[in-house]
């Protein structure tokens, strides 16, 4: 449907809605582009940016990301997916902002938890949407098609740090608010919530049957989340150990710079383009448990790479490192991509009535578990070996297979 097209009162409102819901998916789809694009050339730059400041790698990431995701997921029940989610592209800019203008530490902690507290709204509400706009049968392949899209734009703004134009780390911060604000724009101006047309009166009975549902469900006692819960807190844990050092750990393990880590980092990229929409249709056919396992199998390829590059370059071995790094990004990208879809699948409708806040509740929960994550990897590569944390990283994959196969259920 063209943009400037009206959705005429005569059209059936089933009819008005499924026209809304498919518009929505391709603008989003877009976005995604364009965040992905923005946000790789910030996160590629973004660890060493943070090692110029605290000179460690413990330090680095003892930087925590902690938000109030339930309150943010109840929010979005109660007042809408899109009036709360216009709120996170100017929350994430405004904590970039701070990271462009401030050489002080504790202002820099503070720029980042801001930039966290948007990125999490944006991030919650863009997947609650996908899910709200696909078919029940189809939401592997959106969420694949959306995740194509992200990593699509990715490998543009990954390109464009390696491109190693001279440019300070912060120019890279500047050209994503911008990104954000033509995000902003879109949200603003063309998304619409499906429920927006509907017919009051039946729009009213909804509300109200949701109302009466919610003081009867108990959300603790849903044994979906807490077996979700478990498995994401879990998973978050053992990959965020071996992640939050990675990019640093390239420039004080191998002394990469800014553009070989770009490299390294745009075959994770490319990986996850090719495979996202394969991913998205096998999520659909097999289910989301079966994904799940195969994605940490690929996992443990990552972890197990790093692990034979790290020893070769230690025995001089230094001609694999650059192949050896890459292979196992581009399985890290495969592993991303079988885990996506199932992981969003899964998130996005732990609760009939309370979706937003029951994805907030595993998130902040996952938050929890992540805090630790980068004190943990840091400790661990300073004081044991760089290898310590793939190695943790190897080991919990396997834990996490078992816990997957004994508990969780399509």
């Amino acid at each position: 449907m063209k943009s400037g097209e009206k959705i005429s009162e005569r059209i059936p409102t089933s009819e008005k809605v499924n026209r809304v819901r498919t518009r929505n998916l391709w603008t989003q789809i877009i976005m995604n582009s364009i965040h992905g694009f923005g946000f790789s050339a910030f996160n590629v730059v973004f660890q060493p940016f943070l090692l110029e400041f605290t000179g460690s790698l413990f330090f680095t990431g003892i930087i925590m990301q902690f938000v109030p995701m339930p309150l943010i997921g109840f929010l979005s029940d109660r007042y809408g997916l899109k009036k709360i989610w216009l709120f996170g592209p100017p929350i994430y800019a405004f904590g970039l902002m701070i990271l462009v203008i401030t050489d002080n530490i504790p202002i820099l902690i503070i720029g980042v938890l801001t930039y966290i507290l948007g990125a999490i709204i944006h991030s919650l509400n863009f997947q609650l949407f996908v899910s709200e706009n696909s078919g029940e049968s189809k939401k592997g392949i959106m969420y694949g098609l959306v995740f194509f899209a992200y990593f699509g734009g990715s490998i543009g703004g990954t390109f464009f740090v390696m491109l190693d134009l001279g440019f300070s780390f912060q120019f890279y911060f500047q050209v994503f608010i911008i990104f954000l604000f033509v995000q902003w724009l879109i949200l603003a101006l063309i998304i619409r919530s499906p429920e927006s047309i509907m017919k009051k009166e039946n729009l009213d009975l909804i509300i109200k049957e949701e109302e009466k549902q919610k003081k009867v469900t108990k959300l603790f006692q849903n044994s979906k989340i807490k077996v979700a819960t478990l498995f994401f807190t879990l998973d978050v844990f053992v990959w965020g150990i071996a992640l939050s050092i990675f990019n640093g750990g390239l420039t004080t393990y191998y002394h990469f710079t800014a553009s070989e880590i770009a490299f390294i980092t745009l075959w994770f990229h490319i990986s996850n383009m090719a495979s996202q929409i394969p991913a998205g249709r096998i999520a659909d056919k097999i289910g989301r448990k079966k994904c799940l396992i195969i994605s940490q199998y690929f996992g443990m390829v990552f972890f197990s790479m790093n692990i034979l590059v790290s020893i070769l370059w230690a025995n001089g071995i230094v001609l694999f490192t650059f192949p050896g790094l890459i292979i196992g990004q581009i399985f890290f990208g495969i592993a991303v991509t079988t885990f996506i879809p199932s992981e969003q699948m899964t998130l996005t409708n732990l609760d009939d009535n309370r979706k937003a806040l029951s994805y907030g509740i595993v998130a902040f929960v996952r938050g929890i578990g992540m805090m630790p994550t980068g004190a943990i990897g840091g400790f661990l590569a300073e004081n044991i070996h760089y290898i310590a944390p793939f190695a943790v990283g190897l080991v919990g994959l396997v834990f996490e297979i078992w816990f997957l196969m004994k508990y969780f259920k399509d």
